[in-house]
């Protein structure tokens, strides 16, 4: 068979590497392009400082906030089933509290920590938003 010569169109058309993805799911493998490779995000959690030195660490998959002082540790924890107030260590007047959406809210809304000083709300944050389908 005669060689013929690759037209310069061609070379470019080819020049890519081609990869590709293997995942393996409950024994069966599945093949994808490399550019079909989607990173899902693993967790749903983000560290948060506090203004008067505490640290929250939110989890937007349990719904669930540990907060910690850099003197004592973890000072308290808040979860659907322990709503809050935890009382912060670092400022004696200051609490923190998990607000969670009402059942009929809209299926975008998550949870959010309030803090108080003195009764009077400073700030308020939002727990990573974990896709509903994940099964909790």
């Amino acid at each position: 068979m005669p060689k013929q010569a690759i037209t310069r169109a061609r070379r470019i058309k080819h020049k890519g590497l081609r990869t590709g993805l293997t995942v393996a799911v409950a024994g069966a493998a599945i093949a994808l392009p490399a550019t079909a490779a989607v990173a899902m995000p693993t967790d749903y959690t983000k560290e948060v400082k506090v203004d008067n030195g505490d640290t929250l660490k939110l989890d937007g998959y349990g719904k669930k906030v540990s907060i910690s002082d850099p003197e004592h540790g973890v000072t308290g924890a808040l979860s659907e089933n322990k709503p809050g107030p935890v009382q912060s260590r670092m400022d004696p007047n200051g609490t923190y509290t998990l607000k969670l959406p009402k059942p009929a809210a809209q299926a975008d809304a998550t949870p959010t920590v309030v803090y108080k000083h003195d009764g009077k709300t400073v700030k308020t944050f939002s727990l990573p938003h974990a896709p509903a389908d994940l099964g909790r």
